[in-house]
């Protein structure tokens, strides 16, 4: 099981122990760990735009710029995970 998976099981687990927690500091606390995690997810995943190499905007003219749609402004795409 690579990293990747691994993650995603902790993520997961996390978020059925919040839903069955007692108390609201024990409900944050799992759900602050599975928000942690899942930045670790999202940030693995991320590469650049192939359009506007990570900026978020093409420039149109000297004056003029607009919001890249391949990336909708973000300056980033997610990867697809192929599944073996």
């Amino acid at each position: 099981m690579n990293i990747q998976e691994q993650l995603k099981v902790n993520y997961k687990k996390l978020l059925n122990k919040a839903v069955k927690a007692n108390g609201r500091k024990e409900t944050v606390s799992y759900l602050n760990r599975a928000a942690k995690i899942k930045s670790k997810i999202y940030s693995n995943t991320k590469e650049n735009c192939f359009r506007c190499n990570g900026v978020g905007f093409l420039r149109i003219s000297l004056d003029e710029t607009k919001t890249c749609l391949s990336c909708y402004g973000k300056g980033f795409l997610i990867k697809e995970i192929q599944q073996v």
